[in-house]
């Protein structure tokens, strides 16, 4: 991933998915119907960094 690519993957469809970036901000998304999600890249990402996603199903799980 560089600088501007998109943040994406893939989850439960209907999933929540909160994705957290290095510098403490977040993007929520919910997956779509095949389960894929996406959300801009904040552009500030460097060489190490670690970006988190997390998934909540409709079901709260």
């Amino acid at each position: 991933m560089n600088a501007t690519d998109p943040v994406s993957g893939t989850a439960e469809p209907g999933s929540t998915v909160t994705v957290s970036f290095p510098d403490g901000t977040t993007a929520t998304v919910v997956a779509g119907t095949d389960g894929t999600w996406s959300v801009p890249n904040p552009g500030n990402l460097v060489d190490g960094d670690t970006v988190t996603a997390t998934a909540t199903d409709p079901a709260g799980n």
